[in-house]
């Protein structure tokens, strides 16, 4: 389903990095994170869409020494997230296109990309171009938008189903599917938002 043109340009990204840096951690950002690592166990690692994602952050604490990537169309949060995390290697740059070769990465994470994304399709055979076999991408996107702008104003150009999710990743490999998010005391209100990991066929 087709929201609408959306408003995905790197200077509204940097807007929204630092009212987010503003406002601090939010937990169920903490939550999510936690589930888009949670199976990663070492190697070449690549966050696209990081903005102010700690994934990488979080995943530098029990890997000091593994290769990590993250990229994002806003240069003024790439900027900070170097200037906070140095070991990490931090790019902005179109999310399109990489310059990495055919099966050097073993797990790629994409949260809350997809569904800015006029062509979403296209990044995600990009990043399994790049997976190891064997190798696992992530990604999560808020489940069953109903009408343009629910979640994130004019910036969602795409809703997705559970189905939707699988029929764009079982080409590539097994897929595995979580659903997240609550509007129950004692929880602060948020969208549910659906997690999926496909790991890559052996090829």
């Amino acid at each position: 389903l087709i929201q609408g043109q959306g408003n995905n340009s790197p200077n509204e990204y940097d807007r929204i990095f630092l009212e987010r840096q503003k406002k601090g951690v939010d937990w169920f950002d903490v939550k999510r994170w936690k589930e888009l690592i949670k199976y990663y166990k070492g190697g070449p690692v690549l966050d696209i869409g990081c903005l102010d994602s700690l994934c990488l952050p979080m995943l530098r604490k029990k890997y000091p020494m593994d290769f990590m990537v993250g990229f994002d169309l806003a240069e003024k949060a790439m900027n900070t997230m170097k200037a906070k995390y140095p070991s990490i290697i931090w790019i902005a740059k179109d999310i399109y296109t990489n310059h990495a070769g055919d099966k050097t990465v073993n797990y790629i994470i994409m949260g809350e990309v997809i569904e800015h994304l006029e062509e979403p399709e296209k990044v995600i055979k990009e990043a399994i171009r790049i997976l190891k076999s064997n190798g696992i991408l992530v990604l999560s996107t808020p489940l069953e938008e109903t009408e343009a702008g629910e979640f994130d104003k004019d910036r969602h150009l795409w809703s997705f189903t559970k189905q939707d999710i699988y029929n764009m990743l079982s080409p590539y490999g097994k897929v595995e599917t979580k659903t997240i998010g609550s509007n129950y005391f004692p929880y602060k209100y948020h969208p549910k938002c659906i997690v999926a990991w496909c790991t890559k066929n052996e090829s």
